[in-house]
C-alpha cells in the first residue's frame, strides 16, 4: 500500500516563485487530520532577515491567531575532526569555526563528529584548524557530509530567522499536532514577515493519521 493518500496527504501552500516583502501561504484545515508538518525550502538568499511564525484560525478563509510553537527543524550537516584541544565535548550552541571562516553552530558533539547547523555556506575544508567557540582547537577531518539532515531546533518566543547569510538552498520543517490549536480552531497558515527584494522560496504541508480513511484523502483546502 503507498503511504500518499493512506497513511499522509501532501498539500503545497506556496508555490515556488519570487516572494517580495511580507509572504502569506493559503491556509490549509487539520479537521480530518491530526498531525502536520509544515516546510519551507529556500533557494537564495535573502537581503534581509524574515521571521517566521504561524497562525490559526477556525475556517480556510482567514487565520489571525498566533500559533505558539517551541521546536521547528531544519538542514544540518556532520563534520568530522581530530587532534582536539580537549576531550570535553563542546556544549551544545557553541560555534565552530574554520581557518577559512566557515562556521556552524553545534548540535551536538559525538567526540570526533559534529552534527552542525546554521551554516554560513562557507566551506569547511580537509585539515583546516576547527575553533570552538568554549575555547577548543581541533582539526577538520575531510569535509561536510549528511547535508541532508534536519536537525531539531527551539523556537525563540514561537518563531525563527530565515536570514540572509545562512539560508541558500535549505529546508526547514515546523511540527503542528492538532492539540496545538486553541479550542474551536482547526486551521492554520505560514507566514513570514517582509523579504524585501525577490526571493524563491516554496512551501508544503504533509498531513498524517487522518481521522477517516479513504483514497484519495479528505480535502485540507477547505472545511
Amino acid at each position: 500500500m503507498h503511504g500518499i493518500n493512506n497513511k499522509y496527504a501532501t498539500v503545497p501552500i506556496l508555490f515556488p516563485v519570487d516572494n517580495a516583502g511580507v509572504v502569506v501561504s493559503d491556509i490549509i484545515s487539520l479537521k480530518n487530520y491530526n498531525q502536520a508538518e509544515i516546510y519551507l525550502l529556500t533557494a537564495a538568499a535573502m537581503t534581509k532577515t524574515a521571521a517566521v511564525t504561524l497562525h490559526q484560525g477556525v475556517s480556510v478563509s482567514s487565520c489571525a491567531t498566533a500559533l505558539p510553537f517551541t521546536k521547528y527543524y531544519q538542514t544540518g550537516m556532520r563534520l568530522k575532526y581530530d587532534g582536539a584541544s580537549s576531550g570535553v565535548a563542546a556544549a551544545a550552541g557553541e560555534t565552530a569555526t574554520g581557518a577559512g571562516t566557515g562556521v556552524g553552530t553545534v548540535y551536538e558533539d559525538l567526540g570526533g563528529v559534529l552534527v552542525l547547523y546554521d551554516w554560513n555556506s562557507t566551506a569547511f575544508v580537509d585539515n583546516e584548524v576547527l575553533t570552538f567557540s568554549g575555547g577548543k582547537l581541533a582539526v577538520v577531518d575531510g569535509i561536510r557530509y549528511d547535508w541532508d539532515i534536519m536537525v531539531p531546533t527551539d523556537a525563540v518566543a514561537n518563531t525563527f530567522n530565515v536570514t540572509q547569510v545562512l539560508d541558500v538552498n535549505k529546508l526547514y520543517c515546523i511540527p503542528v499536532n492538532g492539540a496545538m490549536l486553541d479550542q474551536g480552531m482547526d486551521c492554520i497558515e505560514l507566514n513570514l514577515t517582509d523579504c524585501d527584494s525577490p526571493t524563491l522560496l516554496a512551501a508544503w504541508v504533509i498531513l498524517s493519521e487522518p481521522r477517516y480513511a479513504g483514497n484519495p484523502s479528505p480535502t485540507a483546502i477547505y472545511d
